[in-house]
């Protein structure tokens, strides 16, 4: 493949000249999220880059074109091929960020997120950070299903709809997507249901969402945000994440040692400690904007609310509201 001067490996080199320091598995994502309908998956990218800076094959082949190539760190030892995953943090660099998680659509609470959005309006937000679990997928939950679920088609075009809305009001924002564990299910369902096409473009969640066509950047396979010196999380990606216990926040702080923001747990708590160097370590897990009352548990302990985030883009300083919602008023 990258002997031919085709338009693939074009694409390719292009973008390994822009971005040269960018890892190989960020880079592909990144290649494939803005190519979706010249390459088959990601993966094949990575492929393509290595054999084009020489990491695999013959180095000594036919490729007349070797300026990419990149000189081998010299080792003792005869190793694999590594299949280690890229953990690298999206990083976010606007200022003020709307942190909106748990929406569940369909079974979203509509004045909730209105509350939310009308507050980032007053906020003057330069970007929508949703914390996980956009769309609920009850349908295909591996967990007891509801009943009442509407269909998957009904599930995409509700989302289609709220994220077209929040486009036109923010037309300006970025807005980011990180997946929390009801976004994952659509993925696991092709692979477990449908493996014959689960790499297929058109079935991607990216694609039957639009996500391209609005201008959302997506965060998957649990990869943290970075908010300055604020970690976002949705919660799942930590071990035993479960209910989070009486205070999620404090749950969270025992599992990282770090200032991390997580929804998840659909419950507002805060939790801080100061270390012997004076530094201030504070977790927060937000609310909810979804159904308080779902059918696998409709007596529980959760609340409505969002947060919002002011970050000092040189320092990485940030202040934290974290806002609950009570009987249609924030606090």
């Amino acid at each position: 493949m990258a002997n031919k001067p085709t338009i693939k490996n074009t694409i390719i080199r292009e973008y390994l000249k822009k971005f040269p320091k960018c890892s190989y598995a960020s880079l592909s994502r990144k290649i494939y999220k803005e190519n979706p309908t010249s390459f088959k998956d990601a993966e094949n990218i990575r492929t393509m880059i290595r054999q084009i800076v020489g990491s695999v094959g013959n180095r000594s082949s036919q490729t007349k074109d070797k300026s990419l190539f990149q000189a081998k760190r010299p080792s003792h030892y005869e190793l694999p091929e590594s299949y280690s995953n890229d953990y690298t943090p999206y990083e976010i660099k606007q200022s003020r960020v709307l942190i909106l998680s748990d929406l569940h659509f369909p079974y979203q609470n509509n004045n909730a997120i209105t509350l939310a959005l009308d507050y980032g309006k007053s906020k003057k937000i330069d970007c929508i950070l949703i914390n996980g679990d956009l769309i609920d997928f009850a349908n295909i939950s591996r967990h007891e299903r509801d009943f009442r679920a509407r269909s998957i088609a009904d599930e995409f075009e509700a989302v289609r709809v709220f994220l077209k809305s929040i486009r036109i009001h923010f037309p300006k924002a970025k807005i980011v997507l990180k997946y929390g564990n009801h976004d994952e299910r659509w993925e696991k369902y092709l692979y477990s249901k449908a493996p014959e096409i689960f790499d297929v473009n058109d079935f991607q969640l990216e694609v039957l969402l639009k996500f391209g066509e609005l201008k959302i950047d997506v965060v998957k396979d649990k990869r943290p945000v970075k908010l300055g010196k604020l970690t976002a999380l949705h919660g799942h990606e930590l071990a035993g994440g479960g209910a989070g216990g009486v205070n999620p926040a404090r749950a969270t702080f025992l599992k990282t040692i770090d200032s991390v923001i997580v929804g998840h747990y659909h419950k507002t708590s805060q939790h801080t400690e100061t270390t012997l160097t004076g530094d201030v370590i504070s977790v927060n897990s937000t609310g909810c904007l979804c159904d308080l009352n779902p059918l696998y548990m409709p007596i529980n302990k959760h609340n409505l609310g969002f947060a919002y985030c002011e970050l000092n883009i040189k320092t990485g300083e940030y202040h934290l509201e974290n806002l609950k919602i009570i009987k249609g008023k924030i606090y």
